[in-house]
């Protein structure tokens, strides 16, 4: 195994890159544990020491600071790509399955999902069966995360698989092509596999946008924000990023 990135190829994804299957996925350089440790620094700890050897690789790759990635990776997942049950972690999105299939079946669309209508990423709530109460499900986790996914995948598998995000980088299933896979089930299933293929993932994903790439070289965390999560709550995630990019700085 090593740790060695090889240039000399011209894939455009790094996904289609067979050297990058040998990226050793810890560092070479670990974050030692010093004392008593907050949720944060043990968090930083944990992404780092797992899957640092190929977040600096792909960092130097796209010329940004790893620091950058360990915090995204710990905004957006937690540094996880895997629920306790093996599956990995999603996040469906009521809104995105509208706009793919429910503004064609608008009478069962509404039977089973709600969000709201002037802020489409709030009030996200689904229901089994009519007969159902309607639940909050992201306050309830992966598995209600899963059930409304598996709800929504027995009406429509693709457009169902559009509206989730993946892994550690909560990539949408919409953006499959933008990181090198012809389907959203050839996504699903090479980032249900493993972390090293979410994580390309998202290096796919940033080294493919040039104002994504630019606001992270230049650490503009607000910017890369907006555009990675929506203007939404762009403040908020920035705000995080930062936070997490400046501790991992003072544990290294």
């Amino acid at each position: 195994m090593t740790n060695a990135m090889n240039p000399a190829d011209n894939q455009k994804f790094l996904i289609e890159k067979e050297y990058l299957k040998k990226v050793n996925l810890p560092p070479t350089r670990k974050l030692k544990a010093t004392g008593k440790s907050s949720y944060r620094q043990r968090l930083i700890k944990r992404t780092w020491n797992n899957y640092g050897g190929l977040l600096e690789g792909l960092s130097k790759m796209l010329k940004i600071d790893p620091a950058v990635a360990v915090a995204v990776l710990c905004v957006e997942s937690s540094g996880k790509g895997f629920a306790r049950d093996g599956r990995m972690i999603i996040r469906f999105e009521n809104h995105i399955f509208w706009r793919y299939w429910g503004k064609s079946h608008p009478s069962f669309f509404f039977d089973h999902f709600r969000f709201d209508p002037s802020k489409t990423w709030r009030g996200h709530k689904f229901r089994k069966t009519l007969k159902s109460g309607w639940t909050a499900f992201h306050q309830e986790g992966q598995s209600g995360e899963w059930q409304a996914f598996e709800f929504a995948r027995s009406k429509h598998q693709r457009f169902s698989m559009y509206s989730i995000s993946m892994g550690m980088p909560q990539i949408m299933g919409f953006n499959h092509k933008k990181i090198g896979y012809k389907s959203v089930r050839k996504m699903f299933d090479f980032f249900s596999r493993g972390e090293r293929n979410q994580i390309i993932g998202l290096f796919d994903f940033m080294g493919g946008n040039s104002n994504i790439n630019s606001a992270l070289r230049k650490k503009n965390f607000f910017t890369f924000a907006k555009l990675y999560n929506g203007p939404g709550k762009a403040k908020v995630y920035a705000d995080r990023i930062k936070t997490y990019y400046e501790l991992f700085n003072k544990l290294m």
